[in-house]
């Protein structure tokens, strides 16, 4: 885990970076599916059914590559709803936040 100055430090060279070039910064920070918007729920949520239904047929037909193929495929979706969430700037993106949520009394590990 990052120091508390080793995240500042890294907010500023953030901060330059995209005030030096805000359209690479930009680009930079979209990935292939965009976390913004309904489109990229829709997709997600997409994933998801998908790879249910390839699990779901998989052990009615008894084909078990096709069970591993949907597995694989919810594992990278649960990561896609992962990374999207992060992006949200939930608590594991603003440490000031976890410590927020966590309270007066928490020590850390």
């Amino acid at each position: 885990m990052l120091s508390q100055y080793e995240r500042r430090e890294l907010d500023r060279i953030e901060q330059r970076f995209e005030a030096d070039d805000p359209l690479l910064a930009q680009e930079l920070g979209h990935g292939v599916l965009s976390r913004k918007g309904p489109l990229s729920w829709l997709a997600r949520a997409g994933l998801d059914v998908l790879a249910g239904a390839a699990v779901l047929l998989g052990l009615v037909t008894l084909d078990f590559g096709l069970v591993f193929l949907g597995a694989m495929t919810l594992a990278v979706a649960a990561w896609l709803h992962v990374r999207s969430g992060a992006s949200r700037g939930d608590a594991r993106r603003d440490p000031s936040a976890a410590d927020a949520q966590r309270g007066p009394d928490h020590r850390p590990e």
